[in-house]
């Protein structure tokens, strides 16, 4: 076994323990308006325990669906097809789901109906980044209206952004819109696992640290 390979070893060892040290509860859901969610589940190695992930929303439905996700039948699949873009779109009461990476309708469907028997209720949480350019200004008054506990709203240090709090709000520097990029850099912007831990959002150096040295890519091919 040459030196690097050892290292990327060691690397992924001491990033599991890290994890299982620091996450109090590895039983978590996290429903996200792209693929940051799925970057979570990845990059830290937890069991995936949610149905939204490698899928897409459109904004609009995104906030609906978020408001509703309580609701008795908010998550129903009311009816799957892929005549309208070329991959599966699954139709639920508040908001389409879009199956980008799916190859049929009927393994989409069957994918999201197992997992959403995955849901930990109790330890739910909620991603939005409200910079997506379809994103509104009446969404982001729509979002601090909701107050949803569990919850950040990643945004770009633009000066709109600025103008008013934004609930849990956490401001990326070098933000991009796509979610599987802006997942490492968020996590430079918030302590993502204290957030899972508490509902809290807080910079940390220190978090920051540590995962460039266990979890950014390009350090060491993992």
């Amino acid at each position: 076994m040459d030196l690097k390979t050892r290292l990327v070893s060691l690397r992924a060892k001491l990033g599991h323990r890290y994890v299982k040290y620091r996450l109090k509860q590895p039983s978590v859901t996290l429903i996200s308006d792209d693929c940051w969610g799925g970057q979570f589940y990845e990059n830290y190695g937890v069991k995936c325990r949610s149905p939204f992930i490698g899928m897409g929303f459109t904004p609009r439905e995104y906030i609906n669906f978020i408001t509703h996700l309580r609701e008795p039948g908010a998550l129903q699949a009311i009816s799957v097809s892929s005549e309208e873009r070329g991959y599966p779109i699954i139709e639920t009461p508040h908001a389409r789901l879009f199956g980008f990476h799916d190859k049929s309708e009927k393994d989409f469907k069957n994918r999201y109906e197992r997992r959403c028997q995955l849901i930990d209720w109790d330890h739910l949480f909620i991603k939005i980044d409200l910079g997506k350019k379809k994103y509104r200004e009446e969404d982001i008054h729509r979002w601090n209206e909701l107050r949803l506990p569990n919850s950040v709203a990643l945004f770009p240090d633009q000066p709109k952004f600025h103008a008013a709090a934004i609930h849990n709000g956490v401001c990326v520097s070098n933000w991009i819109e796509d979610g599987y990029h802006m997942f490492p850099r968020s996590c430079h912007a918030f302590d993502v696992i204290e957030w899972l831990n508490n509902g809290t959002v807080l910079p940390s150096r220190l978090a920051s640290l540590v995962y460039t040295l266990l979890f950014q890519r390009g350090i060491f091919s993992r």
